[in-house]
């Protein structure tokens, strides 16, 4: 039977035209094509100041650098993330402060980041789980009231509205990945949204060796030699390669999003009979909308078969699956760290979570084969 993978990128033909266009060009590093992909993104998202960067979790980096995040900081952050969320803030010196999520949302808990606000705290890190907009105006809320900087980890939530609004078109800073598997891939990328262009250029300064104009603008025909180093910054700028890749998805992003959610209708509609599972949340605002990046499931403990049991059954049946993720604080680095472990809720959900295949070219018989799959394992019906 054929394999069904957890992921397969769904890239156009387009994109190899884009990609001889920036060969034949003679310049492949960053140059127009990353300009291009940073105008295009912005224009979609209601973004005025972005910058494309080697990976989202570059764009993290630069974007506690640009929030002044430093040694003797605290940073409020779901241990219900991928490491690159908890390593970023390592590298700027600062100490991460692992918090619980939503048990419905599985997002950032209001009430818990509350509780562990303190003198030191300096930033608060919004992980918008799988697609689906955190609860922004409470989260808003407390940094105001408590004068701390939000950072939007938007790396699942490319075309996610909160309230009628793209993620990214607000003031928050806002950090997207375009690494292989996300909705929008440049095979390994990510973007910065800045609330304004001071922090727009030192975050693109940042991204190259903190000089104060790029290879690109040196190498012109019109262009000067001269450059001068302003920060010691870092190397996390992006190639025309890569977005040739992002640009030829653009024009399609709405197309693609519109399949995800038909996907996801599919799978909840498939689904929605096991009393074994519990199915992803939706918005709680009607104007609000799941990029659907992931579509995970929880395995109740009443289920015939216990989550890890059902990962090597399904692989069996040729069907992938992943986990999104092993909580950090469970991880050996941030144990030896003596980071906060008192994390109810993502302890529960991480013995229950399974992330099912998803992806634009998934076909409607896939997805039932999954479901059929899932539930005979789970349930016997």
């Amino acid at each position: 039977m054929k394999y069904i993978p957890f992921h397969k990128p769904s890239i156009p033909a387009s994109a190899i035209e884009g990609l001889k266009q920036v060969i034949d060009s003679g310049w492949i590093t960053t140059g127009k094509k990353v300009q291009r992909l940073e105008s295009s993104i912005a224009k979609i998202i209601g973004a005025k100041y972005t910058v494309a960067v080697s990976s989202g979790t570059a764009a993290l980096h630069l974007a506690y650098l640009a929030a002044g995040i430093g040694r003797g900081d605290e940073v409020i952050v779901p241990s219900y993330t991928f490491c690159s969320t908890i390593n970023a803030i390592l590298h700027t010196g600062a100490r991460p402060v692992f918090c619980d999520i939503q048990e419905d949302t599985l997002c950032l808990d209001p009430k818990d980041v509350e509780k562990r606000i303190t003198r030191k705290t300096k930033a608060i890190v919004v992980v918008h789980f799988a697609g689906l907009p955190a609860n922004l105006d409470e989260i808003n809320n407390l940094a105001r009231q408590h004068n701390l900087v939000i950072v939007e980890d938007a790396a699942h939530a490319f075309l996610t509205k909160y309230k009628g609004k793209y993620v990214g078109s607000g003031k928050n800073l806002t950090c997207f990945s375009f690494y292989a598997t996300k909705n929008l891939t440049t095979a390994e990328g990510g973007l910065v949204v800045c609330p304004n262009l001071e922090t727009a250029n030192y975050v693109r300064m940042m991204s190259l060796h903190g000089i104060s104009k790029n290879a690109w603008k040196r190498y012109q025909k019109t262009g000067s030699w001269k450059y001068d180093v302003l920060f010691p910054g870092l190397k996390y700028n992006l190639s025309d390669i890569h977005a040739a890749i992002g640009l030829a998805q653009v024009p399609l992003a709405g197309k693609a999003h519109v399949t995800r959610v038909r996907l996801a209708k599919l799978y909840k509609q498939l689904l929605s009979h096991n009393p074994n599972l519990i199915l992803p949340a939706e918005p709680v605002h009607p104007t609000s909308e799941h990029a659907w990046h992931l579509f995970v499931v929880r395995v109740q403990p009443s289920s015939r078969i216990g989550r890890d049991g059902l990962i090597e059954k399904l692989k069996s049946a040729g069907i992938g699956t992943s986990v999104h993720f092993i909580p950090n604080h469970q991880q050996t680095l941030y144990k030896k760290l003596a980071l906060n472990r008192q994390l109810p809720v993502t302890e529960k959900i991480f013995r229950q979570i399974l992330s099912l295949p998803f992806y634009e070219n998934l076909s409607e018989k896939e997805v039932r084969r999954v479901c059929l799959t899932l539930n005979q394992l789970t349930y016997g019906k």
